[in-house]
């Protein structure tokens, strides 16, 4: 039997940290899906680097006109950078980096590199200022096409479009068999903190990455 879900949060749902159902929609929290990892990097006024860990965005447009978009909040310094430089650029990370990547969530001052302090370092980007993140396997620099308030009233988050001017990706994790191909990348994927409809309670969320042992064919 389906349980229907409420747009408005039900009583017996309690937050398990303060503000949790205002910086998110509940239902992220109860029908729940793993979303890949990534780096979004911006460049400061300064020339240092901001770097901010995500799970929101996915590549989109055609194949003449690839795009990337993604949601941000925005009281972000990415929204704000992104918006005055008009540029940013992806960077995907495999699952060894987790203790590093996950230092980009700390609050840091204006002067400070952010990918260094995480623990990581620059790489040179090809069409684009903001610097990519070196030991990420692939990245994706892009052009500001535009951004988007989501809601009419809040104004909390915002849709940001970018158009991929230039890729890259590490030849090491390249292989002709797929099955190959995905265990040398180790994507990372992030399952968020669920919460049970029914009974309110809340679970704690993890990372985790590919079993291609698990793997189905997909049928012709």
């Amino acid at each position: 039997m389906k349980i229907e879900l409420p747009v408005q949060i039900p009583s017996w749902i309690k937050e398990s940290w303060e503000g949790q159902f205002e910086v998110f929609p509940w239902y992220y929290f109860a029908i729940d899906l793993p979303s890949p990892i990534f780096i979004i990097t911006t460049l400061k006024d300064n020339g240092l680097a901001n770097a901010q860990l995500s799970t929101w965005g996915m590549i989109a447009g055609s194949g003449n006109e690839p795009k990337f978009i993604l949601m941000v909040h925005n009281y972000t310094e990415t929204r704000k950078l992104i918006e005055k430089t008009g540029e940013f650029v992806i960077n995907f990370p495999d699952i060894s980096l987790k203790n590093k990547f996950r230092n980009t969530i700390n609050p840091f001052d204006s002067n400070t590199d952010e990918i260094i302090a995480s623990g990581l370092q620059h790489d040179k980007p090809l069409k684009v200022k903001a610097p990519r993140v070196k030991e990420c396997f692939a990245h994706l620099e892009c052009k500001l096409d535009w951004i988007r308030d989501i809601e009419k009233e809040t104004k909390s988050t915002s849709l940001v479009q970018g158009s991929i001017v230039h890729a890259a990706i590490d030849e090491n994790v390249l292989s002709d068999d797929l099955k190959t191909t995905c265990e040398n990348r180790k994507w990372v994927f992030n399952v968020h903190e669920m919460v049970n409809p029914k009974t309110g309670n809340h679970g704690t969320g993890f990372l985790t990455t590919l079993d291609m042992n698990s793997r189905v064919k997909i049928e012709d």
